[in-house]
């Protein structure tokens, strides 16, 4: 399917012109399942369990990785630095995750979630992989496992993304 069409621009004469046609434009349905589900899961997770979606990354990311640093939240998840930043503070304030200064290079801190970080991560991914399972819930177990693919292959171009037009 393509991803524009010709259309006449009502204020330009009725010239014709290639617009976006977002049926079938990938960037469109990205953008737009994403914000949804990062809005109304940061909703969800602040009224019931008082932390935003920035918080449930950093927390599940910690439970996959413990002991790293912010920096490496920031480049698994490709969130901004001043977000994970503002994420851990709070985390930490709130008794959720420790810091501690790395063995190697003591100006560097390592983040681990706390018992009551595990706990709250416990009850977080409960919800989000029942809000996953409602998203995929029309798939079949063989288009589930074809989407994921399809992902992780467009995940996968994303460093050429970042560079594309750079330096043009």
């Amino acid at each position: 399917m393509p991803s524009t069409k010709r259309n006449r621009a009502a204020g330009d004469g009725g010239e014709e012109r290639d617009v976006l046609d977002l049926g079938g434009y990938v960037p469109y349905f990205l953008t737009a399942i994403s914000n949804t589900w990062s809005r109304s899961s940061s909703r969800l997770y602040l009224e019931r369990f008082g932390v935003g979606v920035t918080e449930w990354r950093v927390i599940s990311q910690l439970a996959i990785e413990p002991r790293i640093a912010a920096q490496r939240i920031c480049e698994v998840i490709g969130l901004d630095k001043g977000a994970v930043s503002r994420g851990v503070a709070a985390l930490v304030a709130a008794g959720h995750v420790a810091e501690s200064a790395d063995d190697r290079d003591a100006r560097r801190l390592l983040l681990e979630l706390t018992p009551s970080g595990y706990a709250l991560h416990d009850g977080l991914i409960a919800l989000a992989t029942a809000r996953e399972g409602l998203m995929l819930e029309d798939f079949t177990p063989q288009e589930r496992t074809q989407l994921i693919g399809f992902l992780r292959r467009l995940h996968a171009r994303l460093p050429e993304l970042r560079q594309f037009g750079a330096g043009e």
